[in-house]
């Protein structure tokens, strides 16, 4: 799918920026902190820090894409498979202000990879005593390419 077609579909204005910045990131095997980010983007010099900041925000506010907690408090951000599959529907992603699924982190190589199929369950008496808009939860530990790497190097 075009991430033009991303913006269009969910009736969003398409910038030269915010494709920039939404196609870096879905490019990407992991997800991507905003220095790297704006180091993939160095060489279109009319993107900065603050700009590749504000398309962050932006971009998180419209739920294209999410941000995951990284290593030393950095966020990261990546979009979800699903939003590239042919049932994606924007608008209902647009609607929906929830961040509820799992994350496995590397710890080696840092790659990060959603786990929707895991999702939090808490007490209704919890819940009932908070108005909860995201959930952030990170498995931490050796993804099956560096448990490889680590194996062969024995």
């Amino acid at each position: 799918m075009k991430i033009q077609k991303i913006f269009t579909d969910a009736g969003l204005r398409p910038t030269k920026a915010r494709i920039a910045v939404l196609s870096t990131i879905s490019e990407a095997p992991s997800a991507l902190s905003h220095p790297e980010i704006l180091d993939r983007l160095s060489n279109q010099k009319e993107f900065d820090r603050v700009t590749i900041y504000r398309v962050l925000d932006w971009l998180t506010e419209h739920h294209l894409i999410h941000k995951i907690s990284g290593d030393n408090r950095a966020w990261k951000y990546q979009i979800s498979q699903k939003q590239f599959s042919e049932s994606f529907k924007p608008q209902q992603q647009l609607i929906s202000t929830d961040h509820h699924h799992a994350h496995l982190h590397c710890k080696i190589c840092g790659q990060i990879t959603c786990v929707h199929e895991l999702e939090p369950h808490f007490p209704a008496k919890i819940l009932a005593q908070y108005q909860v808009s995201s959930i952030d939860i990170n498995i931490k530990g050796v993804c099956a390419n560096c448990a490889d790497s680590i194996h062969h190097k024995n």
